[in-house]
């Protein structure tokens, strides 16, 4: 039992560091879109995530912020 609880210590790190590279890198978009969705917007059904992005795309064309290129 001892071995077990380092492990799942070690597994916890382990998913903290990576919801925190998604969400520096941006790849949590589409699950924040999905929870503010289901929250604030109960009944209309979300965009798919290959809808999500292509909009997502299409709006940072239009509106450039401080983007390296």
């Amino acid at each position: 039992m001892a071995a077990r609880q380092p492990l799942a210590v070690l597994g916890n790190a382990a998913r903290g560091v990576v919801r925190y590279l998604e969400g520096v890198l941006g790849a949590d978009k589409y699950r924040v879109y999905l929870e503010h969705q289901g929250r604030d917007h109960p009944g209309i059904t979300p965009m798919t995530e290959r809808e999500f992005w292509r909009d997502y795309s299409d709006w940072q064309e239009k509106n450039p912020q401080g983007r390296c290129c």
